[in-house]
């Protein structure tokens, strides 16, 4: 059977104007899947190349592996030394072009740098500050300041943050010749120097104007007021040590009444309570109410604090509040922003909900295991006679050595935690109406080290010495002051952040110095990762920078 010649043209037409109209509608798009693009952008080539002597001409040009922000560009471009050069800035794809609208000045080393505010279209930052170094004369200055800023809390180095460089005599009230920009191991290198005396110091430039503005802006010394740099030698200025002290309080600003009895108490920032905090509340003629118990910080919101009023608070008055004990992580404490809040008839409904162990650090072999709930446990029996405790093979139901305080249950141990023997805990979950199982870790002595701390070269006979240590969770575990060497004992393996300072006139926090008139700062030594392992005490020799 012959194919119909019509009927196979017709259908040859439609194919044909159906792929042409499926090619005109079809979008191009990214494609799907796979990781995102997370890496910085570089600089590929530029127009001169650095090193370039006698310039004279009106123009630079800078090219990028991909496209970057422009906006971005304008605040990350520097010029110099501060010559208040005029210029424009215009675009061709991936190609910056800086043209400028003046002539260049005669003899002159100048420094074009993008610092690491430069983005690409992503997001994705400067890693590394980029240098193009041009000189208008036959050739170009080779000196080099490298110096390091390093978080005084942690001891990592610290991107993006800024060193100024003035020529000596430095007059601060005007803006620094040259500012140098810390890259991600915290290094900042001032290149393509002139020989001379130099005065560079830490500075907070928030407004990146290269100026200290003294009533705004923090600024911090080096360890020397002046640096003196041979014709293209190299000068190490050390370790500015950024300690960003928080002096700011957390204000409460707003209490709700979840029932008659629960408390909700929101702060400006995220809060913390030691041992023994208490809330008192009053009446609004100043006569006393009652106390209220902190609970928790809400996990989801750490700067939620709930509370238990010990009697109820009624809704048909107001009240006030007063705070003891509750800080915020920096230890400022916490500040009243309300005048008054309403009471409430609501019965308190919350069941005993598991938040947490307190002792999840470790705990000595006569220490109770402490686990927290949500609310009081007066009236909640099952907390107790539900406590389970399985000591390697036998189980323990309930177990006798046990109590509730508050909102807190403690388990005791039968005189002690023995060696040898794997505890399981198993507590009452009222909400979720099932147990939760807890694995406490006891630090029996045997399994603990120690850390011995020398103080390599002595400032004087007579000066003493503050020693903090970190351990894996940020907390501060030991503080202690010391004249030669100390030996810290007890101490659960892991590692550690140390941090010693020379105390100055008795005072207990370190001096980081001022830039003018100028005192240089106290020494400070920092030191992370360190060490501790079972039964070994290891040595730290404290090397001021």
């Amino acid at each position: 059977m012959k194919p119909n010649r019509k009927l196979q043209c017709l259908l040859f037409a439609l194919a044909a104007v159906s792929a042409t109209m499926l090619w005109q509608c079809a979008t191009p798009t990214q494609p799907t899947g796979g990781e995102p693009d997370r890496s910085p952008p570089v600089v590929t080539e530029t127009e001169p190349v650095s090193g370039t002597t006698n310039f004279d001409g009106e123009r630079i040009r800078f090219y990028f592996d991909k496209y970057v922000n422009r906006d971005s560009f304008r605040d990350a471009l520097r010029v110099e030394p501060d010559l208040d050069l005029d210029y424009e800035i215009s675009w061709r794809r991936r190609r910056a072009t800086v043209e400028f609208n003046e002539p260049l000045p005669d003899t002159t080393t100048m420094i074009f740098t993008v610092g690491t505010d430069l983005r690409d279209t992503r997001g994705n930052r400067f890693s590394t500050p980029y240098q193009l170094a041009l000189s208008t004369g036959p050739e170009i200055d080779g000196g080099k300041i490298t110096a390091r800023v390093v978080d005084a809390e942690t001891g990592e180095g610290i991107m993006g943050e800024r060193l100024v460089l003035y020529r000596h005599p430095a007059d601060l009230s005007e803006s620094a010749e040259y500012v140098g920009e810390s890259d991600s191991a915290g290094v900042v290198n001032f290149n393509y120097l002139r020989e001379g005396r130099y005065k560079a110091f830490w500075l907070d430039d928030r407004n990146r104007n290269r100026r200290w503005d003294r009533a705004r802006e923090a600024a911090q010394p080096l360890r020397y007021d002046t640096l003196t740099l041979d014709k293209d030698g190299e000068v190490d200025a050390g370790s500015v040590f950024v300690a960003r002290e928080d002096t700011i309080p957390p204000v409460l600003q707003a209490v709700g009444m979840l029932s008659e009895v629960r408390l909700r108490l929101r702060f400006s920032e995220n809060i913390t309570y030691e041992a023994g905090a208490g809330i008192s509340i009053f009446h609004e003629d100043d006569s006393f109410v009652t106390d209220a118990i902190p609970l928790f910080v809400d996990r989801d919101n750490p700067n939620v604090i709930l509370a238990h009023a010990r009697d109820p608070l009624p809704d048909e008055q107001s009240y006030t509040i007063e705070l003891e004990g509750i800080t915020d992580p920096s230890g400022n404490a916490a500040t009243i922003g309300v005048d008054q809040f309403p009471g409430s008839d609501e019965p308190d409904t919350t069941f005993a909900r598991y938040i947490g162990q307190d002792t999840r650090h470790g705990i000595a072999p006569d220490e109770p295991v402490i686990i927290r709930y949500a609310k009081v446990l007066e009236d909640t029996p099952d907390v107790l006679d539900s406590l389970i405790v399985v000591e390697s093979q036998t189980t323990h139901e309930p177990w006798p050595n046990a109590e509730t305080i508050d909102n807190l249950l403690f388990v005791y141990p039968d005189g002690e935690w023995h060696q040898g023997e794997t505890y399981e805990i198993r507590v009452w979950d009222e909400h979720n109406m099932e147990r939760r199982t807890i694995h406490p870790d006891i630090l029996y002595p045997d399994q603990l080290g120690g850390l011995e701390v020398i103080i390599e070269e002595q400032i004087s006979d007579t000066t003493e010495y503050q020693l903090t240590l970190v351990n894996e969770q940020g907390e501060a575990i030991r503080s202690e002051t010391f004249t030669d060497d100390i030996e810290l004992s007890g101490l659960p393996p892991g590692a550690y952040v140390l941090r010693v300072f020379e105390i100055r006139e008795g005072a207990r926090r370190w001096d980081s110095g001022r830039v003018d008139p100028f005192r240089a700062p106290a020494r400070f030594f920092i030191q992370k990762d360190i060490p501790v392992e079972r039964g070994l005490t290891g040595q730290v020799y404290v090397e001021w920078p």
